[in-house]
């Protein structure tokens, strides 16, 4: 691993003094790794909310609720939805709940190819719930940045 993070210890990276030397984010940088990079099934219980929360706001930010759905993030959803909750992020459980009931309203498949996929977003059926995600008060990304300020030890492991 580079920038003094070092590996995984009990399913927590390890952060070198060092690291947070050269860069004050080092220790942020490390939690992100850990959400982004990490199988769901090899977190730790306590680490797979804020995992689902990062990947709901990374392909909603990327591609709206469309690209969450038909990215196989739709299998872990429900989950999703309490993990929202359980994190702080209420309106934007709201707006994940609403999408949830739009995506099981109708037949789906999924896209056989991007000009497929680019055709179906251009349909805009989630327009408005992706424009509700980014009119919620508070950010995801500050939802887990104040989730790792609390359970820091839970992610990472300071040497």
């Amino acid at each position: 691993m580079h920038g003094g993070i070092y590996g995984m210890a009990d399913n927590r990276i390890l952060v070198t003094k060092a690291a947070l030397q050269e860069n004050d984010q080092a220790d942020w940088n490390a939690f992100i790794q850990l959400l982004a990079l990490t199988d769901y099934d090899e977190l730790a219980p306590q680490q797979r909310a804020a995992h689902l929360v990062f990947w709901y706001e990374s392909e909603v930010q990327n591609g709206g609720h469309l690209q969450y759905f038909t990215n196989n993030s739709y299998e872990r959803s429900e989950e999703a939805l309490r993990s929202l909750v359980e994190l702080g992020a209420g309106g934007h459980a709201r707006v994940l709940e609403q999408a949830l009931t739009r995506w099981r309203s109708a037949a789906r498949l999924r896209p056989a190819d991007a000009l497929e996929y680019v055709a179906v977003a251009l349909e805009g059926e989630f327009d408005d719930l992706d424009t509700a995600f980014h009119d919620c008060e508070v950010t995801l990304i500050q939802v887990l940045r104040r989730h790792f300020v609390e359970h820091e030890g839970k992610f990472i492991v300071r040497e």
